[in-house]
């Protein structure tokens, strides 16, 4: 008996699941854009952490960096005795200008050594065309691979390289990828330019002379002992190699390519915290209000089952499987819709962090995560509902609802309005007699729209960010850098060189900031008052002049350092006489790009206590000389590395096109699904309660467009109201999302397009016009009769 029943309920669970078929579309629609967007940020958060530990420890990264100015062979056996010290190894670095065919500008490039025997014991390579450099041969060198592809540069291709004021002929034998070069970025830069940043690498014996470091060093690579504490090891290497002009030495959280993976995978967190649960609230929501009218329309059903012997538990329980059944499409599909996503998404992410490999593997925890959120949400949204129907008592059940009461005050000023038509009328009673279904659609709709407008903005501040960085604070032509500190009198010698019209020079020094216990390996840059090529802009564009007395620091470093105005700070300078400065905090400034420390520049040559000297200089030149300037700063060993605004700003806007329009995209798609289950859930719902009413109307000699206004006018009322909250909570999702997807090296202002709210508008629109296409179908093959035949 027991089973017959049971059989019963399945065959009625099957049938009522087949009628849902629509609605239920709908649903899964948007319960597998929240599925997979959990299994597509977890993987992929997991992906890019296995790959980053398997990589990192495959190939030896290093744990500790330990720049120097010049130290003899020997001190490596000191080295090797620090405490906390499992290996190290020496090795010379250097920066040099690259003169390659097909690129005007001098292009960047940081060249390191490798050992004779071919292959370091730490930051190992990995060779991936070519072969290794001969080390009887000097002018051999290794490109990393990304750099060799957007220079287009082959193994046999010949450089010439301007290397510590000395012209070097180079010959390319083969091509590498490193871990240290993960995310390769010229210094001070956001975005890879890999066609105008390189790293090669040489052996030791011809880069060391070309350095004037024969059987000498300038870098220290330290593995840890496990378990060892990284501030200790670094401030014993700091005083062990302090006479040798160590330039203080800092961990993985410091070096610049591990700390861009590691914002990444902080902004997928970010992701995974903030968009699944949108998607599985509205999924909620629309389950609740298919469930509510299904037991609303089903209540003397209910009656007869109980009247029947059917308990109350086996009633809850056939419609909470009903609601796991209408759900269990979009668990399925956005399972593999994340899956997909996640691999597209891998291969990505392969064009910026360059991984000799980059799988992604959700994990089946991962999987069973997504699927418990997801029956989380469906439980929540079904509960309602159920409990409704386990609650009818089987005489009460039995009896229609009581229709709804209009006579209260709004219900008689509506009915006043002789001047608006009834099927108008009738649209505001509809969403009077549903006042709180009504604000969960507004409620859904304006969710929609938000996700759109926040994604889409995330173009506009980036914008903002590169509008502020580079034409508001950086508005020189060319940055120049010199390969040593020099007299002020360079800078005439820059003003000779064709085509220059103006020069404004800045002095940086590598410190360690310290506030307390908390310390910041930082520069400070001193820049002259009035300065108009590079400026200090914060996040609303004003310019802030570097101060008279003290040192004006970013809102982020200031943070780090927990220090504010008026606070005083050490400065331990790491080059030179490594004076240490006591500076107090003139001023804390929240600016775009970067942590930084200015003063004025003949403050920091006082403090310094040297003379009128300059690091390198911002320029401004004539476009039509740039060529012939090029041609000249490639061949000038005063120069040790040129910036061209330009191009930096040409290939973030390169980037931040190809990704953000990718992810606009998706999104777009996203709320698509949104405005689709709300708008034809709602719509559906409202069709089967008023079937009667829109027959009645038709019998009546309404004309079919005439019934499907007073539907679709409803939906249409329901998306006016919807567009302003979501406009308001797109832009404080935006904000929010700037704020989070912020770290220590950039801080995202908010800048809004009044085009992206448009559009934004439009999509949503769009989605609503293409689902009320649907249910107008539906009102046109309306049955008259079987809807007259219909109780109340």
């Amino acid at each position: 008996m027991v089973m017959g029943a049971s059989g019963t309920l399945h065959v009625k669970l099957f049938r009522d699941l087949w009628r849902l078929r629509a609605q239920s579309l709908a649903i899964a629609l948007v319960i597998a854009a929240g599925v997979g967007m959990v299994v597509m940020s977890f993987g992929m958060i997991r992906s890019l952490e296995a790959t980053r530990d398997a990589y990192y420890d495959r190939y030896r990264f290093a744990d500790v960096w330990a720049p120097l100015k010049r130290a003899p062979d020997s001190v490596m056996e000191r080295v090797r005795r620090v405490q906390g010290v499992a290996n190290a190894e020496s090795r010379v670095t250097a920066a040099a200008t690259l003169d390659i065919a097909g690129i005007a500008e001098p292009v960047a490039a940081r060249i390191h050594s490798i050992p004779e025997t071919g292959e370091p014991r730490m930051n190992t390579l990995v060779l991936r065309s070519g072969r290794w450099p001969d080390p009887l041969r000097p002018q051999e060198v290794l490109a990393n691979e990304a750099f060799a592809k957007a220079a287009r540069i082959v193994p046999g291709d010949r450089l010439s390289a301007l290397l510590y004021g000395k012209q070097v002929e180079l010959r390319v034998v083969g091509t590498a990828l490193s871990p240290e070069y993960v995310y390769a970025v010229a210094p001070g830069q956001l975005f890879p330019d890999n066609r105008r940043f390189g790293t090669l690498w040489m052996a030791r014996r011809p880069l060391a002379a070309a350095l004037d470091l024969n059987e000498a060093f300038n870098e220290v690579l330290v593995q840890l002992e496990p378990g060892a504490h990284e501030a200790d090891v670094i401030s014993r290497l700091d005083a062990l190699l302090a006479p040798y002009g160590g330039a203080a030495a800092y961990g993985r959280d410091e070096q610049i390519s591990d700390r861009f993976v590691v914002n990444e995978m902080a902004e997928l967190r970010t992701v995974v915290e903030l968009l699944p649960p949108i998607f599985l609230g509205v999924a909620a929501f629309l389950l609740n209000i298919v469930l509510a009218r299904l037991v609303d329309t089903e209540r003397e059903v209910i009656g007869l089952l109980k009247a029947f012997g059917y308990r109350d538990r086996a009633v809850m329980l056939h419609y909470a499987e009903l609601a796991l059944l209408l759900a269990l499409p979009g668990l399925v599909v956005g399972c593999l819709f994340g899956t997909w996503l996640g691999r597209s998404l891998a291969g990505l992410y392969q064009e910026f962090f360059v991984f000799p490999f980059l799988n992604f593997s959700a994990g089946a925890d991962v999987y069973l995560i997504a699927v418990a959120s997801t029956l989380v949400a469906i439980l929540l949204g079904a509960i309602g509902a159920v409990r409704r129907a386990a609650r009818l008592a089987p005489a009460e059940a039995m009896r229609p609802p009581a229709p709804p009461d209009f006579a209260g005050r709004l219900g008689r000023g509506i009915a006043a309005m002789r001047q608006v038509d009834e099927p108008t009328r009738m649209i505001l009673r509809g969403l009077m007699r549903r006042p709180i279904r009504s604000l969960l659609a507004v409620t859904g709709l304006a969710t929609a729209l938000a996700l759109y407008i926040a994604s889409a903005s995330a173009t506009d501040n980036v914008e903002r960010m590169i509008q502020l960085s580079f034409g508001v604070a950086q508005r020189e032509d060319l940055s120049v850098t010199f390969a040593e500190p020099r007299d002020r009198r360079a800078l005439f010698e820059l003003a000779r060189l064709p085509g220059v019209l103006r020069v404004e020079p800045f002095r940086g020094v590598s410190a360690r900031l310290g506030a307390g216990s908390a310390t910041k390996r930082q520069g400070l840059t001193g820049a002259d008052a009035g300065g108009d090529l590079s400026r200090l802009v914060d996040l609303e564009g004003h310019v802030v002049e570097p101060p008279q007395h003290g040192v004006l620091l970013s809102g982020r470093l200031a943070r780090d350092l927990r220090v504010g105005r008026g606070s005083l700070l050490e400065a331990i300078v790491t080059e030179g006489q490594r004076p240490t400065l006591i500076l107090p905090v003139a001023g804390v400034v929240e600016s775009p790009v970067g942590t930084s420390a200015l003063l004025q520049r003949a403050t920091l040559n006082r403090l310094l206590r040297e003379g009128d000297t300059v690091s390198g200089a911002y320029l401004e030149v004539d476009p039509a000389q740039l060529p012939q300037l090029f041609r000249i700063m490639k061949e000038t060993p005063l120069v040790a590395g040129v910036s061209v605004r330009s191009a930096i700003v040409r290939g973030v806007r390169d980037t931040v096109a190809r990704n953000m329009g990718i992810v606009t995209l998706f999104n777009s798609g996203f709320a698509a699904m949104i405005v689709l289950g709300v708008v034809y859930n709602s719509a559906r719902i409202s069709l089967s309660e008023r079937a009667r009413d829109l027959a009645s109307l038709r019998v009546l000699g309404f004309r079919r467009g005439e019934v499907a206004f007073v539907l679709l006018g409803e939906q249409a009322v329901l998306l006016l109201m919807a567009l302003p909250f979501g406009i308001l909570l797109g832009i404080g999702l935006s904000r929010y999302m700037a704020k989070r997807f912020s770290s220590d090296l950039y801080s995202i202002p908010v800048g809004f397009n009044p085009g992206t709210l448009a559009d934004g508008v439009l999509v949503i629109a769009a989605a609503a016009v293409a689902t009320a296409l649907l249910i107008r179908m539906r009102v046109d093959r309306l049955d008259l009769v079987r809807a007259l035949k219909t109780r109340e």
